[in-house]
């Protein structure tokens, strides 16, 4: 079978004729950052877990990473107790940071 232009269209079960590109889609997430970008979204993360259990920071002393890492945590998932023992440096932390791919 061909369409207009005379390329062949692929029925059912047939491959798509040659020369057509194949389309990968783009999964959503957040980037990971590499060398210095990574400590300081480290501490946008460490930001964002007090914000979160401790005390909330005002908008107007929030890290420039604040939102970035904001996302970042929600993509780990982690509930308000795991990220109250992350809030301190000790192995939840690092735990937390490998989950997130921010481990050094």
């Amino acid at each position: 079978m061909s369409g207009p232009d005379g390329q062949a269209i692929p029925g059912p079960g047939g491959t798509a004729p040659p020369n057509q590109r194949t389309i990968i889609p783009l999964m959503p997430g957040v980037a990971r950052p590499r060398g210095e970008r990574r400590a300081a979204m480290r501490q946008a993360v460490i930001e964002v877990v007090r914000h979160l259990v401790l005390k909330a920071v005002p908008p107007e002393h929030r890290s420039p990473l604040f939102d970035q890492a904001r996302d970042l945590l929600t993509e780990a998932g982690w509930g308000l107790d795991e990220l109250f023992e992350a809030a301190e440096d000790g192995p939840a932390r690092s735990a937390l940071f490998k989950a997130l791919g921010l481990e050094t």
